[in-house]
């Protein structure tokens, strides 16, 4: 007995520690590959999605830069090609410049010259003669550009020219890191009046790579047309590897994006790169493979040190818990071998005693299955279904079930059909009792068999047949059968016949049919189609679809009733195309109504009336008119919603705007909060009406008056930095240096000296 016993505990503990390792098992030669290769993948996109928003954002600030100088070339006052060397003109022209002062975040300084006068002018109203650049300090003076080649270059200049950061010492000798855009005055033109410098900070363009994402810790890399390197985020030990050059030659031969992964000096990166339709500059960024999986890896690990400590509990309960239920497991191994044990039969162990009355009451519980369900009809239309559903691996196993089922084919040739009809279970079911009467009926030469779909509204016909059947006929048939009797128009579709080596093509017949029928359901055109028989014209309007759904999004975001309206019905228009194949018609109108129904829950989210209408929305058996009438209610629902909704709010004119700025400027108390409520207007509402009135957000404009006042202080007394700052309306001088810095490139205190200098 003693020697059973311990047999038996260590099979059972064998057997769950074999249980319990299996997941494990699964783990490790499935899911940690996998999750790997997912997270990948996910960094691929990420990596190529980030790429495309950091080439979208500098396509935007340097369409300004390109168009700046036909803006000057268009302003009158400046009269370039009439200029003459005077101190009159400088200062007409340095005025004129400073209008240009606050155009541009972006840009950090433009230089204008004029070659009649021969002298450079900066937006913020500073003059430079041409000796000016070659002194440190005092022009902008760049250490890897000689400044008699750059006055060559500003004489000389008939194409734009773009130099790659560099270092420039600036006014007050600080020295910064510059992208710089030379460009002749007209751009392309002849006789040329002059040119212009535009200078972008390489920091500027650091922080709008990281300001596309603020976790992302890959390189970002910018070369221009040539492939030569204009800005990089960080200076990296493989950018000047062959790899890495052979990897930007190779951008933009096939096409204009691309993503992938790259060997660079010996480590794999996630590659992602785009190339400008506007300056055909390209955009690359790479991100270390070994710091997109850092995180899958840490969870991996703490996966396997959290099943292994599972394991080692579970083996742990289950010896216990064996020991102490060993006696009950005894009794029930002794009432087993009373029951089921022959007694002719040799003694066994526990196990296997266990194992044999375990085995005969699966195979007594089989026969009876079997005989239970072999009587029963349901069981041909769940192997028919299966069938046609591709789950059988081949037609011998078909045909061993088939056999005692009574069903057989005999033609060579196959085809699947639906059956759709609007009716209920009750008259469903007299429609196919109605078809198996007919498949009696059917002609010689075709053997079929009509089952229930998973649908309820549909009936399946699977059938053999020879070659050049004219199947269509006899359905025709059936359907005026099926009207005649019960009332009932149906349609029918018809996958494409042929041959059928394996299940598998009479699945591909079966999605035919169904296809087919969901059309003839949808148009109503005919009523028996074969699938051979659709003609749907091609459709390339995917693309306008997806725009108009991201358009509805938007305006219900926006709580714009009007817009949300005329999108909609945009969208209608487009769901009524008789172009538009129904696959994509039931897409549209479902992503539709999910938008719609989205921007309703955001007002109603717990109105019953709402989830009852949500819930009947889905069903995909509406027709085309349905479809379009929900679409309909429900957007005229949210409509109304939004127009309940949304305060009355007054608006604010461009002179009411200014005269307020004017009196309360200066005020350090003047804030965006007390601007909106002085307009009895949201704060939200009065930022995005103040940037759409005045062309820039409220902190902006009032940073440049408050810079601008402060600099003619600077100029024209002597009065303290403290004491200029409080007058401009800052609370403390440091907040005023730093905003003065930022907008004119250097502190108060050295454009004091540079002026009176």
């Amino acid at each position: 007995m003693r020697i059973h016993k311990i047999n038996l505990l260590t099979k059972l503990l064998i057997s769950y520690l074999l249980v319990l390792i299996f997941p494990v098992i699964v783990i490790l030669c499935y899911y940690y590959p996998y999750s790997a290769d997912v997270v990948k993948e996910k960094e691929m996109d990420w990596n190529a999605h980030i790429t495309e928003q950091f080439m979208t954002s500098m396509d935007t600030f340097t369409r300004y830069v390109y168009n700046l100088p036909f803006e000057l070339v268009q302003n009158r006052e400046f009269k370039m090609y009439k200029a003459e060397e005077s101190d009159y003109q400088r200062v007409l022209i340095a005025n004129e410049m400073k209008k240009y002062n606050a155009t541009d975040a972006f840009i950090y300084n433009t230089l204008l010259y004029v070659k009649n006068i021969g002298y450079l002018f900066s937006k913020t109203g500073s003059a430079y003669s041409l000796d000016d650049l070659s002194i440190p300090g005092v022009g902008y003076y760049y250490e890897n550009w000689a400044s008699e080649d750059m006055i060559q270059t500003l004489n000389d200049l008939e194409s734009p020219v773009v130099r790659p950061v560099e270092n420039v010492i600036v006014p007050g000798n600080n020295r910064v890191r510059m992208l710089t855009f030379v460009q002749p005055l007209p751009v392309g033109g002849t006789n040329s009046p002059g040119a212009v410098m535009i200078m972008v900070k390489e920091d500027t363009i650091v922080r709008m790579m990281k300001s596309v994402s603020e976790t992302y810790s890959g390189d970002f890399f910018v070369f221009d047309g040539q492939g030569r390197r204009l800005v990089s985020s960080h200076d990296t030990s493989y950018q000047s590897s062959d790899d890495f050059r052979k990897l930007v030659q190779g951008i933009g031969e096939e096409t204009s994006s691309s993503s992938g992964i790259y060997a660079i000096s010996g480590s794999d990166y996630l590659v992602s790169s785009s190339v400008s339709d506007k300056n055909g500059w390209k955009y690359v960024s790479l991100l270390p493979v070994s710091s997109s999986l850092q995180g899958i890896r840490t969870i991996q690990l703490n996966t396997a040190i959290l099943v292994g400590l599972i394991l080692l509990l579970e083996v742990l309960i289950i010896y216990i818990s064996i020991r102490n239920n060993y006696q009950p497991i005894r009794r029930l191994v002794d009432l087993a071998v009373q029951v089921f044990e022959p007694r002719d039969r040799k003694p066994m162990n526990e196990i296997d005693t266990i194992k044999y009355t375990l085995e005969e009451l699966s195979l007594a519980n089989s026969k009876l299955d079997e005989h239970m369900k072999g009587s029963l009809p349901i069981m041909r239309d769940n192997l028919l279904f299966e069938l046609v559903s591709g789950h059988l691996a081949g037609w011998d196993d078909f045909e061993r079930e088939a056999r005692k089922l009574g069903i057989r084919f005999h033609h060579d040739y196959f085809s699947v059909a639906v059956l759709c009809c609007e009716a209920d279970g009750a008259e469903m079911e007299k429609i196919l009792d109605d078809c198996r009467r007919y498949e009696g009926r059917l002609p010689e030469d075709v053997q079929g068999y009509f089952f229930k779909s998973i649908y309820p509204q549909e009936l399946i016909l699977v059938c053999s047949h020879a070659e050049n059947v004219p199947l269509k006929s006899c359905l025709e048939q059936l359907q005026d059968e099926i009207l005649e009797h019960t009332g009932r128009r149906t349609v029918i579709g018809i996958g494409k016949p042929g041959e059928a080596p394996s299940p598998q093509d009479l699945h591909l017949s079966y999605l035919q049919a169904l296809r087919t029928a969901e059309f003839l359901r949808i148009r109503k055109s005919d009523s028996v189609l074969v699938f051979d028989n659709i003609g749907i014209p091609q459709t390339g309007a995917v693309s306008y679809y997806a725009e108009i759904l991201q358009s509805l999004e938007l305006a219900i975001l926006k709580n714009d009733a009007a817009m949300l309206a005329s999108l909609a019905e945009r969208m209608i228009g487009y769901l009524s195309n008789d172009s538009l194949p129904p696959h994509m018609i039931q897409s549209v109108y479902l992503n539709t109504v999910t938008v719609i129904f989205n921007g309703l829950q955001r007002f109603r989210h717990d109105d019953q009336s709402l989830l009852r209408l949500t819930d009947a929305a889905f069903n995909h058996r509406y027709t085309l008119e349905q479809m379009i009438g929900i679409i309909r209610e429900s957007y005229a629902k949210l409509c109304d919603m939004i127009k309940e909704t949304l305060p009355v709010s007054r608006t604010a004119t461009q002179e009411e705007i200014l005269s307020l700025i004017a009196e309360k400027g200066m005020d350090p108390n003047c804030s965006l909060q007390m601007m909106a409520d002085y307009f009895d207007m949201s704060v939200s509402n009065f930022s995005h009406h103040f940037k759409k009135t005045m062309g820039q957000n409220f902190k902006e404009h009032i940073d440049q008056l408050r810079i601008q006042k402060s600099i003619q202080l600077l100029r024209d007394s002597e009065e303290t930095l403290e004491a200029i700052s409080q007058q401009v309306g800052y609370t403390n001088t440091s907040s005023f240096i730093r905003s003065f810095k930022k907008m004119v490139g250097t502190t108060p205190g050295q454009y004091r000296n540079t002026h009176k200098a």
